[in-house]
């Protein structure tokens, strides 16, 4: 009898340091950033990465919808910090501080860490970013059609005194920063019409300035594949124009967009050309808000097939600068990102075969090579934590 019971507690005392194992490695590789830690002043110190993933709008119909911020320290281990869902959520960062958006909260985590709430909850999200003269954080949200028909993207602006919100009203199809300004393309739906606008915030105002209409051909449809960029005389932008009737088979060409600040001339070079392509979309980017760049007088373009383009804004000429290697040809997408910096180009990539399926590129735009990998531990066993839903890569930062 005694055996029997020494053998029944043994299987219990098993049993439990099993269970115990499952879930501490549960909590482990998944949500272990909790609000405490991310409180702390000096949480950003060894954190060289940040990552967005959320669940798309449709899915948080039930209020259960979940974004994460990971964040991979400087030994190249991934932690999850969790939030409400907030598709096409991206991530802003200044000096020692990051800023943080999900459906109905707004973070400043870094230095000092501060939170606020939303009057009403946004569902998607258009661009996150930081004006480093007016030093204000923006959030721009693709918030949908108001009561009067209109269309609304709400814009939360401020910094840790504070957050005001105010509406641009208008669908933006591309937007980026202009020294300290927020520009944008808007897209008038009824009628096909792009506009260029610029946005201007100070700690409590915005106002909005109409700067051109787009010359946009009604025989091709437009859309836009890069966040907008600038330099003293020129906007730039990534497009596509669809020739013809979308069938089986598409014709494209892919163009770049400059348009001159002062005189308001319009020219299209053109990046790269496609016809009776069966699957074009396999050549978007990775993240379209993100795919493009400017540095040194040149125009740097990332598609999805992994081929960097170069634009010298000075001799006009386009070049494939490099190409990424074993970049999938069909339009499969693991979560893969980007980041521009200066020179380097960071791109998030995923290798079904690793232990650690998940890990950076570096590269050197000028060089046109690859420099180094940077291992990520953990991404994928956080990815996979989130049980009944689907969550999708959005941003990707790197700190340091």
């Amino acid at each position: 009898m005694k055996k029997i019971i020494f053998f029944s507690l043994l299987i219990i005392l098993i049993g439990g340091l099993l269970y115990k194992m499952y879930w501490s490695q549960n909590l482990s590789a998944s949500l272990t950033i909790e609000n405490e830690a991310i409180k702390q002043g000096k949480f950003l110190t060894d954190k060289k990465a940040v990552l967005y993933f959320s669940t798309t709008a449709d899915q948080d119909m039930d209020g259960k919808g979940v974004s994460l911020a990971v964040f991979i320290n400087d030994k190249g281990d991934a932690d999850a910090f969790k939030m409400k869902g907030l598709e096409l959520g991206s991530v802003a960062a200044s000096q020692n501080e990051v800023l943080l958006v999900d459906k109905n909260k707004i973070r400043l985590v870094g230095d000092t860490y501060k939170e606020f709430g939303m009057d009403k909850s946004q569902y998607t999200g258009e661009r996150t970013g930081y004006l480093e003269k007016e030093k204000l954080y923006f959030t721009v949200f693709n918030t949908g059609v108001g009561a009067n028909g209109g269309y609304n993207s709400n814009i939360f602006f401020g910094n840790k005194e504070g957050f005001h919100k105010e509406n641009i009203p208008h669908y933006i199809a591309a937007s980026g920063v202009d020294q300290d300004n927020i520009i944008v393309l808007t897209q008038n739906t009824q009628n096909e019409e792009f506009h260029i606008r610029r946005v201007m915030l100070s700690k409590k105002d915005m106002h909005t300035r109409d700067i051109l209409k787009i010359n946009h051909s009604k025989e091709a449809d437009f859309s836009s594949l890069s966040p907008i960029l600038s330099d003293e005389q020129f906007y730039y932008f990534v497009g596509q124009k669809t020739l013809g009737e979308v069938k089986e088979t598409m014709d494209s060409d892919i163009v770049l967009y400059r348009i001159n600040k002062k005189t308001h001339t319009q020219d299209e070079f053109n990046i790269s050309t496609y016809r009776n392509e069966k699957n074009i979309t396999a050549h978007y980017p990775f993240n379209i808000k993100n795919s493009a760049h400017l540095y040194n007088n040149v125009c740097y373009y990332a598609n999805g097939l992994g081929e960097v383009f170069a634009f010298d804004t000075e001799t006009e000429k386009v070049i494939k600068k490099f190409s990424m290697k074993n970049v999938r040809k069909d339009g499969v997408r693991h979560n893969e990102e980007l980041f521009y910096n200066d020179d380097q180009l960071y791109v998030v990539r995923h290798d079904e075969n690793l232990k650690e399926k998940y890990y950076i590129e570096q590269y050197s735009l000028t060089q046109g090579k690859k420099i180094e990998d940077i291992k990520i531990r953990g991404l994928n066993d956080i990815l996979k934590s989130i049980k009944g839903k689907s969550i999708y890569s959005y941003d990707f930062k790197m700190l340091k």
